[in-house]
Order: structure tokens, then C-alpha cells, then sequence
């Protein structure tokens, strides 16, 4: 029994470790970074100044969720190189990964009570290909996976053990994870799906759920009152966050289906049906069911949707693939006993090798999807690097597609978009910008007619010109 207890205590640590190293052995290069990556990071730079800044060039940026960028505020007050900041960014999200990981084998376990199961469903986890790419990647993904799957562990094991306090600090960490991803609030409809098809209406008479949601409501309420202070009401962050999806390029259920195939593969999707296929109509099954239906739906409503916009369903993916796994084991088992060949005593070991047989090809897409977002926003590095080196710069003009970037490398600096406004072109024909970047398609403006600009380099075949103030000069 002390070995048994011994195991289950380290196992945890060892999990935690094998995701983090994985992550760090797989780190990304410093010329990849996202257009939102650099906006968190931008914004989380003002946040470390005055905490209550939560803008970019001066505009509140609250359509955006606030809990990842104050997260890296915290490390940017002593933190203040740009490429250094981008590491800090990308290490938040390794760590809540790897404390994901651990979340998934804890949450097993409760589940199977059987460690072995908690280990193979933290290894579907881990390489998951979204999980995986997003587990260092200066996005909110990670960080939100992290609150959504302790908020369901806490809910679960809380009723479980009969444990108010655990319920407590579920509807907590479902409202740290609606503060890390508006989408977050999915789930409250997987909470209330959960409870009904467990509890019926019982669970309406239970003190502890109203308390649970008061402390939702609570953890919500100062960005509630900021939307109210900056926005003209409390629920305008979300409000114009949804409109700023829908009136994105719209993308059909099909397409995102023939993107996620491409991302994950068609191994774990497989095996993700095969565990829902494998549920009853009992505690676990409803849990799992309500967090992957309801989740996956509430997402495919969003008129613009990406593949990872579904990360957080990251973990209970990997859950319901060791159940795929046993289903397909249960499947061999009866054919064998038909054919007059019980393998009971070598279940387990069936087990463990099928899965691990099916991991090369989820593994394989994890690392393949790491690799091609290794390549986002590459050539717009190199260009913002190089001018940010050369030609220092109070005042911007760039393409809309790097403007977030733009500040990235030009931390403090003014940056404006090209876009056809009359106050632009007036500032382009007063002098008004130190350097402007252009990048192709994009419109020219007055910028060279202006004769206040001249073209100092270009890169990638004119895809990206560089022009700086006449009378500015170069380091």
C-alpha cells in the first residue's frame, strides 16, 4: 500500500516534467510570432506600467479576455526586452500545459481509478496536436485549457467527495477561464448539462451551486465594471468581441472539420468517438459527454472558427481516446474468447501497447502543426527586427497585418495602420511618421508622391519596403 501511495505521488511530477520538457526541446525560434501573440504582449506592457491600461495605442483593448496579459505583466516589470518578453510569454503557456497534463492523469484517475489510464490519457494529451502547438505559443490557449479542465476536475471530484469547497473553487476557475477566453463561457452550459442529466432539478435546491455561481458572478465583476467604465456597459467586451468574430471571413462546419483533419489527423478524432461511443448514462459518462458535446457545439456557433479555438477541449480528448483504446481492446478480447483464446491476463499489456502504437501518428501531426506554425509571421519578424536595429522610430506608419507587431518591436512608439483616412495622408504629407513599413497588398497612399519619404530597403521581392523621413537618416 506505501508503494502504491508512493507511485501516485510521484507519477504527478513525472507527467508535469515529461510535458514541460517536451515543450522546452520543441520551443519555438524567435522570428514566429502570431498577430494576437504580439497584441497580448503589447497590452501586457502597459499593464505592468499602470494596471489598469489595458490598451494598445491607447485604445482600450477589453473585446480582448484580460487574464493572460496581466498574467505576463506580473514578469514584465523587470522584464523588458522585446525577445525576452516573447520567451516569457511562450514559458507561461509551457507551464500551464504541463499543469494541464497533470490535471488530465488527476482527473483520470478519478475516473478509472487505474493509473495506467491516467498515464495514457496525459500522453493523448500531451500530443494532441493543438495542445501541443499551443503549449508554447504566446496565446491564451494554454492558460485557458488549464482553468476550463481544473474548473471540471474541482466540480467533479467536489461532488464526488461531497465537498462544498471543492464546488466553490469550480465556479471560481470557470470564471478565471471565461477571464482567459470569452468562449469560456461554454461552460456554464457544461456545468448546468452535467448537473441536470446527474441531479435533475435536484441539484437547483443545493445551496452550494447558487454560492458557486454568485462566485462566478464574482470573479467576473471588475472586468464587468471596467467594460462598464470603458466601453458604456458591462457586457460590451463581450458584445464586441463576438461581433469582431462574426464579421470575420465566415467558416463553414465542413471546412473547420477538413482543418482539423489536417491539424490533429484522423487517429485521435476516431478515438475520441469511439470513448463517447463507449459512455454510459452514469456520473462519468454524463461528465465526459456534457464537456465534449456542449464544448465542441458551443464553438462550432462562432461564425469564424479555427481549429484552435477547440484546444480546451484538449483533455477531454485525451480521456475519451484511452476509452477508444478500451473499446477497441473489449472488441479484440470477445473475438479472441469466440475464438477460444482468453486474453485476460495480457489485457492490460494489450492495452498499453495498442495505445502506444497509436500515439506514433497522433504524435506525428503534433509535431507536424508545431512546425508549420513555426513559420508564422516569420518574414514579418525579420522585417520589423531589422528596421527596429537600423531605423529607430517614435512615430509609425505599417500595413494592417503587422501593426501589432510593429509595436512589438517598437515598444513606446506611435503606430498607425495604412488605411485610406484622410488624417493619415495628412500626417504622410506633413512628415509626420519616422519610418513607415509597407507590405504587399496593400495600398501606397501618398507616401511616395508625398516627397517626404524615401526607400531605404526592401525584402522578399518588394514584398516588404521600408521608407523613413527624408531628413531622419540611419543608425
Amino acid at each position: 500500500m506505501d508503494r502504491e501511495n508512493l507511485t501516485r505521488k510521484v507519477l504527478p511530477g513525472i507527467v508535469s516534467i515529461f510535458a514541460l520538457g517536451m515543450e522546452l526541446i520543441t520551443f519555438p525560434p524567435w522570428d514566429t510570432l502570431s498577430y494576437d501573440g504580439a497584441l497580448y504582449i503589447d497590452i501586457a506592457r502597459n499593464l505592468a506600467v499602470s494596471p489598469a491600461n489595458f490598451t494598445y495605442q491607447g485604445a482600450y483593448m477589453m473585446y480582448r479576455p484580460p487574464l493572460y496579459p496581466y498574467t505576463l505583466s506580473l514578469f514584465y516589470h523587470f522584464i523588458h526586452e522585446p525577445l525576452s518578453q516573447l520567451t516569457v510569454a511562450r514559458l507561461v503557456s509551457a507551464v500551464f500545459f504541463a499543469l494541464t497534463a497533470v490535471l488530465v492523469y488527476l482527473l483520470a484517475m478519478e475516473l478509472f481509478e487505474r493509473p495506467v489510464k491516467g498515464i495514457l490519457a496525459s500522453a493523448f494529451f500531451i500530443f494532441n496536436a493543438l495542445a501541443f502547438t499551443m503549449g508554447t505559443r504566446e496565446l491564451v490557449h494554454s492558460e485557458f485549457t488549464f482553468f476550463y479542465a481544473l474548473a471540471i476536475y474541482l466540480l467533479y471530484t467536489g461532488r464526488k467527495r461531497k465537498n462544498p469547497t471543492r464546488v466553490y473553487l469550480a465556479f471560481l476557475s470557470a470564471g478565471l477561464a471565461i477571464l482567459t477566453r470569452y468562449t469560456g463561457l461554454s461552460i456554464i452550459a457544461v456545468f448546468i448539462a452535467y448537473l441536470w442529466f446527474t441531479e435533475y432539478w435536484e441539484w437547483v435546491k443545493r445551496k452550494e451551486y447558487w454560492i458557486g455561481f454568485a462566485l462566478l458572478l464574482l470573479t467576473l465583476s471588475l472586468w464587468l465594471y471596467l467594460g462598464h467604465l470603458h466601453y458604456g456597459g458591462a457586457l460590451k467586451p463581450f458584445e464586441i468581441a463576438s461581433r469582431a468574430v462574426t464579421a470575420d471571413r465566415p467558416v463553414s462546419v465542413s471546412t473547420f472539420m477538413e482543418w482539423l483533419f489536417k491539424d490533429v489527423g484522423h487517429v485521435l478524432p476516431a478515438l475520441m468517438v469511439l470513448g463517447l461511443i463507449k459512455q454510459r448514462q452514469d456520473e462519468r459518462g454524463w461528465l465526459l459527454i456534457s464537456w465534449s458535446i456542449i464544448g465542441f457545439a458551443m464553438i462550432m456557433t462562432v461564425t469564424h472558427k479555427e481549429t484552435r479555438f477547440i484546444t480546451f477541449l484538449s483533455p477531454v480528448m485525451g480521456i475519451l481516446a484511452v476509452e477508444g483504446v478500451s473499446l477497441i481492446v473489449d472488441g479484440i478480447e470477445k473475438a479472441l474468447e469466440l475464438a477460444g483464446r482468453p486474453t485476460k491476463p495480457w489485457k492490460k499489456v494489450i492495452t498499453v501497447c495498442l495505445a502506444l502504437l497509436l500515439l506514433i501518428p497522433v504524435g506525428e501531426s503534433a509535431f507536424h502543426l508545431k512546425e508549420r506554425w513555426n513559420i508564422t509571421g516569420k518574414y514579418d519578424s525579420h522585417v520589423l527586427r531589422y528596421a527596429s536595429e537600423h531605423y529607430p522610430a517614435r512615430k509609425l506608419l505599417v500595413s494592417p497585418p503587422i501593426y501589432t507587431m510593429a509595436g512589438f518591436y517598437y515598444p513606446g512608439a506611435r503606430v498607425d495602420m495604412i488605411l485610406h483616412r484622410k488624417d493619415v495622408e495628412k500626417k504622410i504629407s506633413e512628415g509626420y511618421y519616422d519610418v513607415i513599413i509597407h507590405k504587399e497588398p496593400n495600398t501606397y497612399l501618398n507616401i511616395i508622391t508625398s516627397g517626404n519619404y524615401k526607400l531605404v530597403k526592401e525584402f522578399y521581392n518588394g514584398k516588404f519596403k521600408i521608407f523613413i523621413r527624408k531628413n531622419l537618416g540611419a543608425n
